[in-house]
């Protein structure tokens, strides 16, 4: 029996395997106390999200799905399920081909942003087109990365629906310092350009990004913003600070975060916007699995 059972395992090692499958699930639970831009203020979960990640090789290429559920406590023992980035791909020696709901060809590869914000959103220059509906080609030669995005058939909410979207962008190193120009052709809207500025000096980083947005159907016909941010990171602490000037409409972001071991963070935030009535808070703790 034992030698019928060795013959059997040395059998199956000899074997050549066509495809070898993995399956990762992850994600994160936070709580904590929030204030919305309307004033309005709650304490519970927020944010918390399982994400599904699977892959398959098959020769010299990598097959891969990904999907992120997020889950929104509504109290009282109610809630929501939301998906978000549903998407599939294929990699290797060429580079990466997602199709779904992924960044486009101008999310891709663009720099700019440097802090690790969590919860509130707060203005910036960057692309505009959306991550949805996208078929994109990531690739790399040497310090350089590039992207190209397209979207089918995609009604941007102008006069006219199912214009297609086509996005590319690029990235390199310019010194001591990363800089990434996006394009973004809405064909039933109009164009978006972006620029990207971002480095570190030692504990420092910062990084700058704009965009100027030709809109054809708007009387003003041009939308211009900018955001300036940086973090200072020390052991298990960080914090960051933004500012932006989003079509004349001025905002400034604070935050501070601590480990408190390798799971899980505590998060505080701070968001003062022109355009809101009220001034947005948010403290709470994440834990990651």
């Amino acid at each position: 029996m034992k030698l019928k059972t060795l013959a059997i395992a040395i059998a199956a090692a000899a074997m050549p395997f066509a495809a070898q499958a993995e399956l990762k699930v992850g994600g994160d639970v936070t709580v904590g106390y929030f204030e919305d831009a309307n004033g309005a203020s709650t304490f519970g979960a927020d944010g918390s999200e399982l994400n599904f990640d699977a892959s398959e090789k098959v020769g010299g290429l990598t097959y891969f799905g990904h999907v992120e559920v997020n889950i929104e406590d509504a109290g009282a023992g109610t809630g929501t399920l939301t998906s978000d980035d549903q998407y599939v791909g294929v990699k290797g020696a060429f580079g990466e081909v997602r199709l779904g709901d992924t960044d486009n060809g101008c999310d891709a590869v663009d720099t700019g942003w440097v802090v690790s914000d969590e919860f509130l959103l707060h203005g910036s220059g960057g692309c505009k087109a959306g991550d949805q509906n996208n078929i994109v080609y990531r690739g790399a030669r040497g310090p350089v990365s590039y992207a190209v995005g397209y979207s089918p058939d995609v009604d941007n909410g102008a006069t006219t629906a199912g214009e297609d979207t086509v996005s590319v962008g690029v990235k390199g190193k310019m010194g001591p310092a990363a800089v990434s120009l996006g394009y973004e052709s809405e064909t039933a809207q109009g164009s978006n350009v972006v620029l990207g500025v971002s480095g570190n000096f030692g504990p420092i980083a910062v990084g700058v990004r704009a965009n100027k947005y030709e809109n054809e159907h708007a009387t003003s016909g041009e939308d211009v913003a900018i955001g300036y941010n940086a973090q200072y990171a020390a052991g298990a602490n960080k914090a960051y600070v933004g500012i932006g000037d989003v079509n004349n409409n001025d905002t400034l972001f604070l935050g501070y975060q601590r480990s408190l071991g390798s799971k899980t963070t505590f998060i505080a935030e701070y968001l003062d916007d022109d355009s809101a009535a009220e001034k947005q808070v948010a403290v709470a703790l994440k834990h990651k699995f």
